[in-house]
């Protein structure tokens, strides 16, 4: 489902490439939830939440491994 980058870290090609994995990705989950009985709305706002908490999550961890209070 997700194919590994093609382009070089930091280039803006690889952002893009990025971008539009991720955009299929979300797209098939929502086309997914919605015809099992959730709202595109419902499921977008949980994706959300659900980036929210890891990116928390990540930042946490890296302040952790850093000494950072």
């Amino acid at each position: 489902m997700i194919d590994p980058p093609t382009s070089s870290a930091g280039t803006p090609e690889r952002k893009v490439e990025l971008d539009q994995t991720v955009d299929y990705a979300i797209q098939l989950l929502v086309e997914e939830a919605h015809l099992v009985g959730w709202t595109r709305v419902e499921f977008l706002t949980a994706v959300l939440d659900a980036a929210n908490a890891r990116l928390s999550a990540i930042e946490e961890e890296t302040e952790l491994e850093g000494g950072g209070t």
